[in-house]
């Protein structure tokens, strides 16, 4: 994996290409810099935090030697594929497919990260600079199918809050970055829910549809429905994958929704305290301006 370093530049493998790099690194603002391979303690508890499993398809950005995919190909039978923007490191992670005999399981493609597509993914891994990181949310966001895992070594998607972390102690990490702490950030890509919507509950609960408007950014979620001119909020509203859960205080009944978000529409269980059944939400367009 492409680790791009701050305080200390280790070139490993690129020999005499290292000056040519950097002179290409001030003329484009998309090469994050010289090679670092990902210690190899790291790329399993990578692949340990993703749960990666055999119909999995895992996208490395920045893909180095190819030893995070070619890892999750030979160990669990995943597909996968790496970006890289350096000629000579996609021929070596190629090289090492082949040696490891799972060069008809990945594919390793040179290119730019910020313009490759990456909606085939159920996974996606990157270890790269905080700008670079930032920059690719709402590609992440806009692309990535809903409960698509992603896990970013050392630094957060800011401003998405993460739905784990894990930190640890890797010694060999030291020498490359100065430090031998580990953090490891994971996400699982939600819905698009923003949008006005049309909820139908059962009809003891709500003899009407209603007017739900969901606002979404990267680090927020949440929600009113509309009765005449009073907004009554949503409480606690989550989206988690295709899995929406949020709870509405309506004419002094306390529900409890959860839901699964297919495309433009939301099926699920709607709790009251003496009573459960049905409800749909059907999506009737943007947010008024």
């Amino acid at each position: 994996m492409n680790f791009r370093c701050i305080a200390l530049v280790l070139v490993l493998a690129l020999g005499p290409a290292a000056p040519a790099l950097a002179q290409s690194a001030d003329a484009k603002d998309n090469i994050a810099g010289p090679y670092v391979p990902t210690p190899w303690v790291i790329v399993g508890e990578m692949l340990k935090l993703a749960d990666i499993r055999g119909d999995d398809v895992v996208y490395d950005l920045g893909s180095g030697d190819g030893r995070l995919v070619i890892t999750a190909a030979k160990r669990f039978g995943a597909r996968g594929v790496g970006v890289e923007l350096q000629t000579e490191l996609v021929d070596m992670a190629r090289i090492g497919a082949k040696h490891e005999g799972v060069a008809d399981r990945v594919k390793f493609v040179q290119g730019d990260l910020f313009e490759t597509d990456i909606k085939e993914a159920s996974v996606v891994m990157l270890y790269l600079l905080p700008r670079f990181v930032t920059r690719l949310v709402p590609k992440f966001r806009a692309e990535l199918r809903p409960g698509t895992r992603i896990v970013s070594h050392d630094y957060p998607l800011a401003p998405w809050p993460p739905d784990k972390e894990l930190s640890m102690d890797v010694p060999e990490k030291e020498t490359i970055s100065g430090t031998s702490w580990t953090r490891l950030y994971y996400y699982v890509v939600p819905a698009r829910v923003q949008g006005v919507w049309e909820l139908t509950l059962p009809t003891a609960l709500a003899s009407i549809p209603l007017v739900l408007q969901v606002t979404q950014e990267s680090d927020t979620v949440g929600g009113f429905v509309l009765e005449g001119n009073a907004e009554i909020y949503l409480r606690d509203l989550t989206v988690r994958g295709e899995q929406i859960r949020f709870g509405l205080l309506y004419r002094s009944r306390l529900m409890a929704f959860e839901g699964t978000v297919t495309g433009e529409s939301i099926t699920g269980e709607v709790r009251a305290r003496d009573l459960r059944g049905p409800w749909t939400a059907r999506h009737r367009g943007p947010l008024p301006r």
